[in-house]
């Protein structure tokens, strides 16, 4: 009996397989590229060349040495490849090893279907045919004066009074090392007329820029002409994987904030508008220091002080170091308490000193704020006429926002340097417009591209003739968090935070937007913002920290283009 009922099991299970229908999968159409890029042996992932493209030919200008001011060649016969394409498709060729492309390439990508797209591959090694820190002087009632370039499209333009006779102007700037230029740096020329200047560079690369004095005409509110500084890649500024989380301005020099493991944090100082490193400042927090070992921010006031602070537990004791610049020695213990408070949950991490911000002159009146990781709270000092009123912090619990906490790296900022001053939080889930008096949200800032924004964890404030600007890093696409553009907003009439994307006026308040960066090593969101400017105002440099991957800097003026 028991036999007989496995037989007719087994018939059963037979027949029913038997029934089912084929099963079919659908393939894809796709067949085009949606991303391609190109490095070099020993960069892994790192995406260091660019592409061009007209129709299905891909072009790279290869820089002929790589870094580019180093002695390396770029050997075109080993050139690596990487690129995206539809799930299902498949390309011609293998890409992720070195390929020669001293000559063009030809590949295919085709499709699940089988469709079939050619391409071409084009690359060449240029020279770099940069002109850098331009700058002329010249002779002024018995006083010399310098005056810097503003570089439009291919045209070096210095602004000058026009009743100043220009015919004995020396003209300073540098370029490659690699690179020649038609007038050496250091020449007299007379710019009461344009002059042209070429730099060559290896591979035959040619560029001429016209060197043009114009009248200067300063717009009486916002920016005009504005360009990129510079981008340097975290190998070219010693960066290790994704430990470098913070930045700050103080004079010319760009301090950069290393974690490291416990007890080996650094703060390292760079030339702002180079790049190049200067050296280490004075750390406070090492591995003696016990509980203050690990250090994670150091942060800039309006006037260029300094503040850092220690990676606190609950429980622990909170440090906040104030140094007077970059070379300050002996920086005073201005704060010192605990990280105790019964209002926070019990259940959240509550750790400090993964974010510290200050707004407004450490020596005048400030606002200085750590947030309480995993909560919506955040403590607050207030400094008035230079004295910190209470070395005990005011808890601030902000009510209103989206989601149960703020994450471990929220950033605040407040618009005007008083406790009851309304400000601004960006966080994992948005960024929001916070009554000062209520620490209601008064609402969530309407961003562009919302949906496809991730974090929006890095946060600055600066003003710039007459105008106030909020600064927003954002991370697009993925929870990898290794694609970060920097949004600015013209927060100048606080009413504009409240304007909504579909408004004609949206335009005046999201003034700009970068080009996006992309790491190849995925972040905890813990990019930063810092902002400089020139000494005689007209000029203003914003940078942007991508933990994993670099810094951007970019140039704004109040110069008109036109």
């Amino acid at each position: 009996m028991m036999k007989r009922k496995i037989y007719i099991l087994l018939f059963s299970l037979v027949s029913l397989l038997s029934c089912d229908k084929k099963v079919e999968v659908e393939r894809g159409t796709g067949n085009e590229l949606s991303d391609i890029f190109a490095n070099i042996e020993g960069s892994g992932p790192d995406r260091l060349f660019e592409p061009r493209y007209s129709n299905d030919t891909i072009y790279f200008d290869i820089p002929y040495y790589y870094p580019v001011d180093s002695d390396f060649e770029t050997d075109l016969s080993k050139i690596i490849l990487r690129a995206s394409i539809p799930s299902d498709a498949f390309v011609s060729m293998k890409f992720g090893d070195p390929i020669d492309l001293r000559r063009p390439l030809n590949f295919s990508v085709i499709s699940g279907v089988g469709v079939e797209k050619k391409y071409i591959i084009n690359a060449k090694k240029v020279g770099d045919t940069h002109i850098l820190d331009a700058k002329i002087s010249f002779e002024q009632d018995g006083i010399v004066q310098t005056v810097e370039a503003v570089l439009v499209n291919d045209e070096l333009r210095f602004f000058i009074d026009p009743e100043i006779d220009m015919s004995k102007t020396i003209i300073t700037f540098s370029i490659n090392r690699h690179a020649s230029s038609s007038i050496k740096s250091g020449t007299t020329l007379n710019l009461n007329e344009n002059q042209l200047i070429t730099v060559s560079a290896p591979g035959d690369v040619h560029k001429t820029y016209t060197i043009r004095v114009m009248e200067p005409v300063k717009l009486p509110y916002g920016f005009g002409v504005n360009r990129p500084m510079w981008l340097k890649l975290g190998a070219d500024l010693g960066f290790t994987g994704a430990n470098e989380t913070a930045i700050a301005i103080s004079g010319d020099y760009l301090v950069v904030t290393k974690t490291g493991t416990v007890g080996n944090s650094q703060y390292r100082v760079f030339d702002r508008f180079t790049g190049e490193y200067i050296r280490d400042m004075y750390m406070p927090f090492t591995a003696g220091s016990g509980a203050f070992s690990q250090s994670n921010q150091l942060v800039a006031d309006a006037k260029g002080n300094l503040l850092s602070i220690n990676r606190a537990a609950y429980g622990q004791t909170i440090h906040i170091y104030k140094y007077d610049d970059p070379f300050d020695e002996n920086p005073e213990l201005l704060i010192n308490t605990t990280n105790v408070n019964d209002l926070l949950p019990t259940t959240a991490d509550r750790s400090t000193g993964r974010r510290l911000n200050i707004a407004g002159d450490l020596n005048g009146n400030a606002v200085i704020t750590t947030s309480a990781s995993v909560t919506k709270s955040f403590y607050c000092w207030e400094i008035k006429n230079g004295m910190l009123t209470s070395k005990i912090p005011t808890l601030i619990t902000i009510e209103g926002t989206t989601g149960n906490h703020h994450g471990y790296v929220p950033e605040v900022q407040y618009i005007n340097p008083i406790i009851t001053s309304n400000y601004l939080l960006g966080y994992q889930s948005d960024f929001s417009y916070i009554n000062g008096t209520t620490n209601k949200q008064i609402n969530a800032v309407s961003l562009s591209n919302r949906g496809n924004t991730t974090f929006m964890n890095a946060l600055a404030i600066g003003t710039f003739n007459h105008a106030t600007y909020a600064f927003l890093g954002r991370y697009f696409s993925n929870y990898d968090l290794n694609r970060m553009g920097l949004s600015m907003f013209d927060i100048t009439d606080p009413q504009m935070l409240s304007i909504e994307t579909s408004s004609s006026q949206y335009p005046s308040f999201n003034v700009f937007n970068s080009e996006t960066l992309i790491s190849t090593v995925a972040t905890s969101g813990t990019g930063d913002i810092a902002i400089g400017y020139s000494d005689d105002g007209d000029r203003m440099q914003v940078y942007m920290l991508h933990t994993g991957y670099g810094i951007w800097a970019h140039e704004f003026t109040v110069y008109s283009a036109n």
